[in-house]
């Protein structure tokens, strides 16, 4: 009796160490909007998406009503099943007429189920599957089918939709986050703290606590048992912006303020910095035989990136054999940018005004 007490201790206690019980979270990715991977663990394993699956689920219907399917201002029947759908919700009956628009909000902001529902049957044409396959299709075209499986436009679990779980990757929802960026109507409602819908009459606050804080703003929550508390925000702070997911938090407030860290920090240790600018001279050069004496030597391109408050900096320039006179734009040298010790970019020197012997006169000087 002893000895089973001691195997089930341990099996307790194995399972708390690596089982995950004792994780605040199952993945994450944190990078920048352009495609740059900061930090990030386990983010190529799949786990259950919850709610988060919505900004897939906005995304085909802007795409819709980008290709004139649909309109904001289109009126959308509701009916019995779209009407039962449960969860997060918004008030709605069957008969009810809900324009587009209000049920982008509720979809967007409170994170409505029926509401999402009730859009992806619309465009659909009165069958979910078809939407889904929509959103497969765009998973497709985003590179993302190896990333992202997609069952329905809710994310809800299986016992509430028949249906498998949604799932993917946090390296998938990052670059799903990137490509919502790019839609500045989606954006610009899910980062709004409320809204209101039916002509005013109903408020609605959104479910990302976050927003405003570290320059968080958008793009989705979610959440469910098997899921775990889920989120995807973008952050924009000297002029740096971010991409943040979270999958499988342990609870609403450790998924938070991980966040909140791990984005503070990484603003207090970076900046993204201008190291070129094609109208900033990087160099002067002293010609005797100039009319100009010094001349001002610039770079032949702009180039700007994130580095370390305390990054090392510094140009190795060497010129050409150079006769006078120079013609604006005129390449006189090579120069190698060094960034903490390794060659960052090398390009060419120029000048960018005509130069001329202090012998002669502007009119001796064909251009």
């Amino acid at each position: 009796m002893i000895n089973r007490l001691i195997i089930i201790l341990m099996v307790i206690l194995f399972s708390v160490s690596f089982g995950g019980e004792g994780k605040d979270y199952k993945s994450y990715v944190l990078g920048t909007s352009d495609g740059n991977i900061i930090l990030s663990e386990s983010e190529n394993n799949k786990y259950p998406l919850a709610s988060v699956t919505k900004m897939m689920t906005l995304l085909v219907v802007y795409d819709e009503i980008s290709k004139g399917n649909l309109s904001k201002e289109d009126r959308i029947e509701i009916d019995e099943e779209v009407a039962k759908i449960g969860g997060s919700k918004i008030y709605m009956k069957a008969g009810q007429k809900i324009k587009v628009d209000d049920l982008i909000k509720a979809t967007a902001i409170h994170s409505a189920n029926n509401a999402a529902f009730a859009l992806a049957k619309h465009v659909g044409r009165g069958n979910v599957d078809n939407f889904v396959n929509k959103m497969r299709e765009k998973a497709k075209d985003l590179g993302l089918e190896n990333e992202v499986e997609f069952y329905t436009p809710t994310g809800l679990p299986t016992n509430m939709t028949g249906k498998e779980m949604d799932k993917g990757t946090a390296y998938g929802i990052y670059k799903l986050g990137i490509e919502a960026l790019k839609n500045d109507d989606y954006i610009k409602i899910a980062s709004q703290k409320s809204t209101t819908i039916y002509s005013g009459k109903i408020k609605l606050m959104n479910r990302n606590k976050l927003l405003g804080k570290e320059g968080i703003f958008g793009i989705k929550t979610g959440h469910h048992n098997a899921a775990g508390y889920n989120m995807a925000v973008a952050s924009n702070k000297n002029n740096i912006e971010l991409v943040y997911v979270v999958l499988g938090g342990k609870n609403e407030t450790i998924r938070d303020k991980k966040i909140i860290s791990d984005i503070s920090q990484f603003y207090n240790e970076n900046r993204r910095t201008f190291l070129l600018r094609k109208d900033s001279p990087i160099d002067n050069l002293y010609l005797e035989e100039s009319a100009m004496k010094v001349v001002e030597v610039f770079p032949d391109k702009d180039f700007s990136k994130i580095i370390k408050k305390d990054s090392k900096i510094i140009f190795e320039i060497k010129y050409n054999k150079i006769e006078l006179p120079l013609k604006k734009d005129e390449v006189i040298g090579k120069y190698n940018l060094i960034l903490d010790h390794m060659t960052e970019i090398s390009g060419d020197l120029v000048v960018r005004e005509n130069i001329l012997n202090k012998k002669m006169k502007f009119s001796e000087f064909s251009i």
